[in-house]
């Protein structure tokens, strides 16, 4: 991701979805895990080091055609990138930050979250502790603009593989259902069955295990 003639990110955030490299090399630095974000203006660019939700960074590097690297690696270090092409590192103001990059911050996509429901044997009706999460769930979801949902659907180990196997789907069909009717739109969803094969604690063969039937939500 060039900046002109002046300045190159070798590395940006994983949230962003991409990878900086320098045009004169072509070649694409590997993501890192934090987030920074890129303000443009007339004369110069700024680009500003995010700390994640639990306050920790990653690093994000700055480079400047003949000038000395600026590595940001604390919450909020920033570096303005000069027409001349000079890298200047300073520290922006948190409340500050959330106000300028108010229209990136609201671009972001939501982190990806996964969820977990669970079944009474042999049905595809939720237990009661997770017929109270659906709610929540819910809430979380819709409050994405367009979110990305696979639903897959698990069993314990009794029965045959074919009972498993359509069990399975009959429960991430039921929870895909349960989303639809509550105003997720069905094209967001993805479902599918994976029987027995990967349960979360290993038993003997036929041996029920409730941590096993299940479905996992996966968002992003």
């Amino acid at each position: 991701m060039g900046f002109g003639n002046s300045a190159v990110i070798l590395a940006i955030a994983v949230v962003l979805g991409a990878c900086a490299h320098n045009p004169q090399s072509g070649n694409a630095s590997p993501p890192i895990e934090t987030e920074a974000v890129r303000q443009g203006q007339a004369s110069s660019d700024l680009v500003v080091l995010l700390p994640k939700a639990n306050g920790s960074v990653g690093a994000v590097v700055v480079r400047s055609k003949g000038g000395p690297d600026v590595v940001l690696d604390k919450p909020y270090a920033a570096a303005r990138i000069q027409g001349s092409g000079g890298v200047k590192p300073l520290i922006y103001d948190a409340e500050l930050a959330k106000h300028d990059f108010a229209a990136s911050f609201a671009a972001l996509p939501g982190r990806p979250v996964t969820f977990l429901l669970f079944f009474l044997e042999g049905t595809d009706d939720f237990t009661l502790a997770s017929e109270r999460e659906v709610s929540r769930i819910f809430t979380d979801i819709a409050a994405r603009p367009y979110p990305e949902i696979s639903v897959i659907g698990h069993t314990d180990a009794v029965g045959t593989i074919q009972y498993n196997d359509q069990l399975s789907l009959l429960r991430a069909q039921r929870v895909r259902e349960d989303l639809t009717r509550r105003g997720i739109p069905g094209k967001f969803i993805e479902v599918a069955g994976r029987g027995n094969r990967e349960p979360v604690v290993r038993t003997a063969a036929g041996a029920p295990e409730p941590m096993n039937r299940r479905v996992e939500i996966n968002v992003r």
